[in-house]
């Protein structure tokens, strides 16, 4: 496994791993305008080119989002194909957004639904705590749990 920026080229295979995992709607333009925008932090992790018969076709196992806005900075998304959930990608993806926040009390926000309880966990492993509850946020009712993260 390698992380990398992502690029425009990686777009196919992004938009087929949100839909694979059913949990965001963003288009090919939003995704766009995340990789072409100077304070995102835009990252993916694609199997080891060493390993693959292929110099030309790499798969994706996943990718994250980051805002990367001084002390404030946000994660906006993070996914892992549902096949190689528990392989530590999440952990790598995650890892590589928070080491690019300085040492001098930086924070990483981010909200979860409050149902999540897979993806709560997740975070709470990693050093996130949660802050509040933000009531009836998503389209369908449910709350958010906000976290923060603090160097």
């Amino acid at each position: 496994m390698q992380l990398r920026k992502m690029t425009e080229s990686d777009l196919p295979q992004v938009l087929e791993l949100q839909r694979e995992l059913a949990f965001q709607d963003w288009n090919e333009k939003q995704f766009l305008s995340e990789i072409r925008a100077s304070y995102a932090y835009c990252v993916v992790c694609e199997e080891d080119c060493s390993s693959s018969n292929s110099d030309t076709s790499h798969t994706l196992l996943g990718y994250a989002i980051f805002h990367l806005l001084g002390p404030d900075s946000e994660l906006l998304s993070i996914a892992t194909r549902a096949s190689e959930q528990c392989k530590g990608i999440g952990s790598q993806l995650l890892k590589a957004g928070l080491d690019k926040l300085t040492e001098n009390g930086d924070q990483c926000f981010l909200e979860v639904r409050d149902g999540n309880v897979k993806a709560r966990a997740f975070y709470e492993k990693h050093g996130f705590k949660l802050y509040s509850i933000r009531k009836k946020y998503y389209s369908d009712g449910e709350d958010a749990a906000l976290y923060k993260f603090c160097r």
